[in-house]
């Protein structure tokens, strides 16, 4: 996917860097371990989650962006794991700007919900973040519903930045739409995090076209939508970066690194920030109804909180799930470690998309 630059080739420096950075995850884990046991209220409220999600903060803020692309597979590569785990042949079509689409379950099928995945704009999609959406589809496949995901390979952050990222999530859109002629109220659109970003930025697009970007007309609104912890806002100066800084597993450091290499020095924009924008500017959107879905325990809490009661204000046909004890992601990072239990927000996701289909 996209330049030749990805995946980096790291100097000797930063490879031996990742022997230390290694390291440091154990010092966090035998860290977390010892004082967790006093965490009180300001750790999560399980102490093996406290411990794990301490280490998984550890994870994304010690190694570079550099190294983190030059060390986890692509976002493709986890694709075609998937396929060979699942048994199914990958299917993958070239779209316009650089990005790829994978097809997972039967691309014939009636209905596509279009996946856009988070990591920040910054990192590929890690294997839970193709499993989470891929075990929803088996429950709705194993329910008679018909329907397949169509994942969308982005471009990341720093080689290509906004709004090359939204400009592809459209043109994935567009694909489904006009090479696959299927009809809008057939497709919905999801994603987590910096996806979850794309999706309220294709709806944005539909209604207030970017001037950087070919207008995307649509005869009907969209099926639905759903945002996974979506990344509304690049400001830190919320009550949940702070009650919630020894609970989630993204730091404000790495949040703060992956923002401005996708703003890249531009001023921010609805967009860019869909939290900026006016009440006024979610009214009338193409999309029959929304689901946004966040963790009580996750940082983005009060900005989420913040946005999705104004876009209610103008959008009613709008649902809020918070799981509780869950962090950012959190149907995903059960995925990465192996945790079968059901979040409530994955519970939400699965029944608003069994009772739209």
């Amino acid at each position: 996917m996209g330049p030749s630059s990805y995946p980096p080739k790291l100097t000797i420096l930063e490879k031996l860097d990742l022997v230390p950075a290694n390291l440091s995850l154990l010092a966090a884990a035998i860290y977390a371990a010892i004082t967790g046991v006093f965490r009180g209220q300001s750790g999560h409220r399980y102490y093996s989650r406290h411990v794990t999600h301490a280490v998984i903060r550890k994870l994304v803020t010690r190694s570079s962006t550099r190294q983190n692309q030059a060390t986890v597979p692509s976002t493709d590569q986890v694709y075609e794991g998937l396929a060979k785990k699942k048994g199914f042949t990958p299917q993958t079509v070239s779209l316009d700007h650089g990005a790829l689409g994978h097809w997972i379950g039967d691309k014939n099928a009636k209905n596509v919900l279009i996946y856009f995945h988070g990591g920040g704009f910054a990192t590929a999609a890690g294997a839970g973040f193709l499993q989470f959406p891929s075990d929803v589809l088996d429950q709705l496949t194993a329910a008679g519903k018909d329907i397949a995901i169509f994942y969308l390979t982005y471009t990341l952050t720093p080689h290509a930045v906004y709004p090359t990222q939204i400009q592809q999530a459209v043109g994935a859109v567009r694909h489904i739409l006009h090479t696959t002629n299927r009809s809008p109220s057939d497709v919905f659109l999801s994603g987590d995090s910096a996806g979850g970003n794309l999706v309220l930025g294709v709806l944005s697009h539909v209604s207030h076209p970017h001037k950087a970007i070919e207008p995307l007309e649509i005869s009907e609104p969209f099926a639905g939508a759903i945002p996974i912890s979506p990344w509304v806002s690049f400001s830190q100066d919320y009550a949940s970066f702070k009650e919630n800084q020894y609970k989630d597993i993204l730091t404000p450091a790495i949040l703060k690194r992956w923002a401005e290499y996708y703003i890249a020095g531009k001023e921010t924009d609805n967009f860019l920030e869909p939290l900026r924008a006016p009440a006024e500017w979610w009214a009338g959107l193409k999309v029959r109804d929304v689901l946004f879905v966040a963790g009580a325990d996750e940082l983005f809490l009060t900005p989420i909180n913040m946005f999705v009661e104004k876009f209610k204000s103008a959008f009613p046909n709008t649902t809020y799930v918070v799981g509780k004890d869950e962090p950012h992601d959190a149907p995903i990072i059960n995925k990465i470690l192996r945790d079968k239990t059901e979040t409530e927000q994955g519970k939400a996701y699965s029944s608003f998309l069994m009772s739209k289909l």
